[in-house]
């Protein structure tokens, strides 16, 4: 398992988050103003989930936002993703954005749009060189995401991508809201990585997931099929600005400074940094362990 954690500033509450400089795996996004201050291996997003809220871009204008915000920084994305339709995140009438999942027509729609995203990504190889791809599934029922997948698997192999592009998992970031969706995500991943290691691929990426007795149990699932997996998450920044600490007993962030305590007893930057150290090492030990 690699851990790519998400950065979304370069100031967390007033002191300087250039975690890279001790941390080479990252997430970044073209819709923050996070900048690089060292080389490091990170993977650039879509902006998509940040687009729930606002008016949704062409694939080619949601691509050119990438390469600007990747220019900015003067180093090349390790791996480009697609500008999926999330299944999990929704606009109220207010215009705020809640996570809940859409109806299974709805669904049809947005993988629709996932798929057409993939298309055209995978239409911009020879423009992208280098980086890998980041092919998003999305669905809202198990055999609706399993046709998602085929298709994304399809569109892969059938255009060179190959053992270079990478399956990205999308729409569980409601995971841990409900024993439903953990168990929607077990049946999904027990299909879909074989059919990903039969096709010839070998990694799949997941998106905003944190929960970390599901990714172990997927970590464990995918080394049998020789796949390698990883996740990204911004929960090691969001959980130090509340007093939350790593646990590597029970993998969990959990509270340990109060809210009257911070600045006082602790800075959320220096915990966002263990906690990154921490969850780093912790997927150390568990990568040591024999399947």
């Amino acid at each position: 398992m690699r851990y790519y954690a998400s950065k979304c500033h370069d100031r967390l509450n007033g002191k300087p988050f250039d975690i890279e400089k001790d941390y080479p795996f990252l997430c970044l996004n073209p819709k923050y103003k996070a900048t690089l201050s060292a080389p490091c291996e990170y993977i650039l997003d879509s902006g998509a989930f940040q687009d729930v809220t606002g008016d949704r871009l062409t694939y080619a204008q949601a691509l050119d936002r990438q390469l600007t915000f990747e220019k900015g920084l003067g180093q090349e994305a390790h791996a480009i993703v697609s500008y999926d339709r999330l299944v999990d995140e929704q606009k109220s009438e207010t215009g705020s954005q809640f996570k809940a999942r859409v109806d299974t027509d709805t669904g049809d729609e947005y993988v629709e749009d996932t798929i057409k995203a993939a298309e055209y990504l995978v239409g911009q190889r020879k423009r992208l060189g280098e980086r890998h791809l980041i092919l998003s599934c999305q669905g809202t029922t198990v055999p609706q995401y399993l046709g998602c997948l085929d298709n994304i698997l399809d569109l892969s192999t059938l255009t060179g991508g190959g053992s270079k592009d990478i399956i990205g998992i999308g729409g569980f970031c409601i995971l841990s809201r409900s024993k439903v969706y953990e168990e929607q995500f077990d049946e999904i991943m027990k299909i879909a990585i074989p059919r990903i290691a039969e096709r010839g691929l070998k990694r799949i990426h997941i998106f905003g997931m944190g929960v970390f007795r599901v990714l172990i149990r997927t970590q464990m699932m995918a080394k049998r099929y020789g796949i390698e997996l990883s996740y990204d998450t911004s929960s090691a920044e969001v959980n130090a600005t509340m007093g939350r600490l790593f646990s590597p007993v029970d993998g969990q962030l959990k509270q340990v400074w109060d809210k009257e305590e911070k600045y006082a007893e602790y800075h959320p930057c220096d915990i966002a940094r263990m906690n990154i150290r921490l969850i780093d090492g912790f997927w150390r030990e568990v990568n040591q362990l024999r399947r």
